[in-house]
């Protein structure tokens, strides 16, 4: 079984440390659940260094390098939230 995280339903801008830690929370559940989980970025137009901080380094430190290459997949990721994404990770 797949999912899916649709961040634009979050919202276009994701910026804080707190929200970063609450999607941090949902990913690993998910991660623990399902085959493969997308990381949907279709709407989002921002993504702040402290929020991807929060939540793709620190979900790296806590997720074993091959589970996170295996299940996890960005989709839709702009230019800017790529850029944003990478330098967090």
């Amino acid at each position: 079984m797949n999912a899916t995280i649709q961040f634009g339903d979050i919202g276009s801008s994701l910026g804080t440390r707190d929200l970063g830690a609450q999607v941090r929370t949902s990913i690993i559940e998910k991660i623990n659940s399902n085959e493969k989980v997308f990381l949907d970025f279709k709407g989002v137009e921002v993504v702040t260094n402290s929020f991807a901080d929060e939540c793709f380094r620190k979900l790296r430190e806590t997720v074993d390098s091959d589970v996170f290459r295996k299940k996890i997949t960005f989709l839709n990721t702009n230019d800017f939230v790529q850029r944003v994404i990478i330098s967090a990770l």
